[in-house]
């Protein structure tokens, strides 16, 4: 065996300093420690990321990983040690310093200067039975997150071991250490002043071991299979992990806006009538929506890629009514092919040979699911993925429209006749591959094949621009944050389901993985009407927000339970809308700097140890604060506690009327059934939408609202992003970005420039992007007294660098306008400033 110690403590922290010299030499990409026949290679990444390798024969995860290695490590000898010594980018120096021991050729000892303590051990059995595994200290750590996806707590807990192993898990249980559909082999630990992570790049079947102890807490890995390759992230933040967690694996793909809106679903609407009744229904109770989906049942026999043509005559006629109102439609493509002659998937799969073998690799693996008799297409083969896109172009996929989005389900895979309801491990894919070395990455490259398949069909008529994909997939794995929406699946319709959701959601989140949310009111059962309302709200400032339920529950569309409930659902999804111009802004800047959309409270505040285990509260972006009622009122009596952060004498603000509250304290809010407690974050700015419309292209000339809350120091900032909220032609420039900042009494509008080291480079500009949106209103939280007069001055017009404005003549409108306002129990309203976005202004307040 191999063992491989890293400690962290004062002494050693000092020792590590004489090593603390740049490195500028390219000389070296990687270093190589010959033991026992295993050769361990030390490799280093942009942002002092670095990845422990024992090279064997073992199968090695591929696709998970994006970045490429640097040539930055150097080797020195040291008496009887190697020396690497890993330089970075920029003015600092040494992201990370490795000294390697080698006693006796059996033990190796790292020391690294990042707080990371770990010990590894590799147990080198027969390759039949190649069991891998590796136990890591982290001195000084008071919590450690990650190893999605189960339903249980933010902080993983001392004693439990957890499985990494997808599954279709019919209702998965609540704090149940088991995995559940989707997978990502990483973890978080934090000490308050210190945080640190490290990917585990096995797709095998893993258990994951937590003890916490004197020497801090001790991460125990086990993999059934596969090799040794593990990434090492050096923080020192929270946000710095993550942010080098998704250089490495990939950044949070960009999504069109209207997938940011609600969605409409359940197993299943019967017909084209059905699903344009309940279309009308949105409309008729005045309730926004933007995509309605169809579930298997809308298929042959579910052969997917087709149409039930008794139910569904007319797709693209359905589809084209759809569309007239600006919305889109799902529908549904799982991974099992039905095993019927006849069908175009299943005939030119099998005579291309596309689908997994049996474990002899003599015949296409069968098992059961939704079609009956089925096989599996092999996604891990690139020609399958080139092949299985093509069946998305529209002369491929009849009756589907520029409007119709994909929804992959089932992808663990779920096999009903076979051990633990999921494929043989030992059926074989591409290249001689078991099935239990990739089984966790399977819907991964499914969710691959699909996002390549909505690109492929966008390049040409009726399209003049590729269109961003939508998908949304059950399983997972490191990296699918490139392609698509995760959902927590088959949840159910109790309290206690509504409050595991949140630490569901944030682990995903802090993972790398932002696009996610859970089923509306729960997939199985029926929910109270309480509970359906406090979902709704809660789930209105989540990543993904979608209603769906269970083919044999009651029909939940959202006005079926009484006036009162319409009102306040239709007011829950109506918050989404209105937030929807700062969730946007929020997307993009994840897809740009690797941020998460929703966050635990410790990523703003990480010495404040009362966040630690926080898991009832959310941030939305960096301004807006959630806290889900989870518990009915028979229980809470409308009486929410809920925990805000930051400096003394900081105040948030409630979001929605500006009602102040002290920082760092606890406050008891009191809600009635139309309010969970939402909060704006002071120093912040954020942008709304404030005219209650059907969809999001129904919004898309709407003016804006600012949204102000000051800090102490009346200071604040935040910024607005807008394109044409569906290409790809932002990549190209087509995009207006502002930045507001507010200090004293003045507001000004400016270009927005700010960029860490984690944003990806801009490309050239090649495409404009023009709008003569403008603001309605600025609302400002915090001033103290009334102002005397407030007025409005344009800049230079610049609008010109986006495309400028159309039919506005920038000139008319620079002169000095003196502006309307109200003061009301601490609350400045600005009305009709009529600020334009593309352009520099500043409103003073005097």
């Amino acid at each position: 065996p191999v063992s491989i110690f890293f400690r962290l403590d004062t002494t050693m922290w000092c020792t590590l300093l004489l090593f603390l010299i740049p490195i500028c030499s390219s000389r070296w990409t990687s270093g190589n420690i010959d033991s026992r026949n295993q050769e361990a290679v030390v490799t280093s990444y942009d942002f002092g990321i670095w990845s422990f390798t024992l090279e064997d024969k073992a199968y090695r995860v591929k696709d998970a990983v994006v970045a490429s290695p640097l040539n930055k490590f150097k080797e020195m000898t040291d008496g009887d040690h190697k020396v690497f010594e890993h330089g970075s980018l920029g003015n600092s120096i040494a992201a990370s310093v490795l000294k390697v021991q080698q006693p006796g050729n059996t033990n190796v000892e790292l020391h690294v200067n990042h707080q990371l303590g770990i010990a590894v051990s590799v147990n080198d059995k027969a390759p039949e039975n190649a069991e891998v595994g590796a136990t890591f200290t982290f001195p000084g750590a008071k919590g450690i997150y990650g190893i999605p996806e189960r339903a249980v707590d933010l902080a993983l807990k001392s004693g439990h071991k957890y499985r990494l192993w997808n599954l279709d898990v019919f209702r998965y249980q609540l704090e149940d250490t088991k995995g559940i559909y989707g997978t990502i082999p990483y973890l978080m630990a934090h000490s308050g002043s210190k945080t640190v992570g490290m990917l585990w790049n096995n797709a095998g079947d893993t258990t994951v071991g937590i003890d916490y102890n004197d020497a801090g807490i001790q991460a125990t890995w086990t993999s059934l299979s596969g090799s040794i390759e593990i990434f090492f992230f050096p923080g020192p933040t929270p946000m710095d992990v993550l942010r080098q967690m998704a250089y490495l694996t990939g950044k949070q793909y960009f999504p069109p806006l209207f997938s940011m809106g609600y969605h409409q679903c359940r197993w299943n609407y019967r017909s084209e009538e059905d699903t344009l009744s309940v279309d009308e229904g949105f409309d008729t109770h005045d309730i926004p929506y933007d995509v309605i989906w169809l579930d298997i049942e809308h298929t042959d026999g579910k052969r997917y890629f087709t149409w039930d043509s008794h139910n569904f005559p007319n797709p693209e006629l359905m589809q084209e009514k759809i569309a007239a109102k600006g919305r889109k439609m799902v529908t549904i493509t799982d991974p099992h092919i039905k095993r019927a002659a006849g069908y175009h998937i299943f005939d030119e799969a099998t005579a291309n040979g596309y689908f997994v073998k049996n474990p002899q690799g003599t015949a296409d693996y069968e098992g059961h699911c939704w079609p009956g008799t089925s096989s599996w297409l092999d996604f891990t083969n690139p020609t399958v993925r080139d092949w299985y896109a093509t069946m998305f172009k529209y002369d491929k996929y009849k009756g589907s429209t520029p409007i119709l989005y994909t929804w992959i389900d089932m992808n663990e895979p779920s096999v009903f006749n076979s051990h633990e309801v999921t494929m043989d491990i030992n059926a074989q894919h591409h290249g001689g591959v078991a099935h239990k070395d990739v089984h966790n990455q399977y819907g991964f490259y499914q969710t691959m094949a699909t996002y390549a398949g909505q690109m492929l069909r966008s390049q040409g008529p009726p399209h003049d621009t590729t269109t961003r994909p939508f998908l949304l997939s059950r399983s997972f794995f490191t990296g699918t944050q490139r392609y698509g929406a995760i959902w927590t699946g088959d949840n159910e319709a109790k309290w206690s389901h509504l409050e595991k959701a949140t630490p569901m959601l944030l682990t995903m989140s802090l993972s790398a993985l932002s696009f996610v949310g859970a089923d509306v009111g729960g997939f199985f059962d029926n929910p109270p009407e309480e509970l359906l309302v406090r979902w709704y709200q809660a789930a209105a400032y989540t990543p993904f927000f979608r209603g769906h339920a269970h083919l044999e529950t009651k029909r939940r569309e959202p006005w079926l339970f009484g006036e009162e409930n319409t009102r306040l659902i239709r007011n829950a999804i109506r918050s989404r809308y209105r937030v929807l111009p700062y969730i946007y802004t929020t997307f993009y800047k994840s897809s740009q700097e690797g941020l998460s959309v929703i966050s635990p409270l410790f990523f703003h505040w990480p010495a404040d140890e009362k966040l630690f285990t926080l898991q009832d509260q959310f941030m939305l972006g960096n301004a807006v604060l959630v806290r889900p009622i989870a518990s009915p009122r028979s229980d809470n009596h409308g009486n929410i506690e809920v925990y805000l952060p930051g400096e003394p004498g900081e105040k948030w603000y409630d979001f929605n009327d500006g009602t102040p509250y002290a920082a760092p304290q606890s406050h008891v809010i009191v809600c009635d059934d139309n309010k969970i407690p939402v909060f704006q974050r002071p120093g912040t700015i954020v942008p709304l939408r404030e005219r209650a419309r059907r969809s999001t292209t129904a919004m898309r000339n709407d003016p804006f609202t600012l949204q102000i809350a000051l800090d102490s120091k009346g200071q604040a900032a935040g910024s607005l992003y807008l394109d044409d909220t569906h290409s790809h032609k932002f990549q190209n420039g087509a995009f207006v970005h502002r930045a507001f900042h507010f200090a004293g009494g003045r507001l000004t509008a400016s270009e927005y420039t700010v960029t860490t080291q984690y944003t990806t480079p801009a490309a050239p500009v090649t495409e404009q992007f023009s709008t003569n949106t403008w603001f309605e209103r600025i609302r400002i939280y915090g001033l103290t007294s009334k102002p005397n007069e407030i007025y409005l001055e344009h800049g230079d017009d610049n609008s010109f660098n986006y495309g400028g404005l159309q039919g506005v003549d920038a000139q008319s409108i620079k002169e000095r306008k003196q502006l309307t306002f109200e003061f009301i129990d601490g609350v400045l309203t600005i009305r009709k400033p009529v600020a334009y976005l593309m352009m520099d202004w500043v409103i003073t307040i005097a």
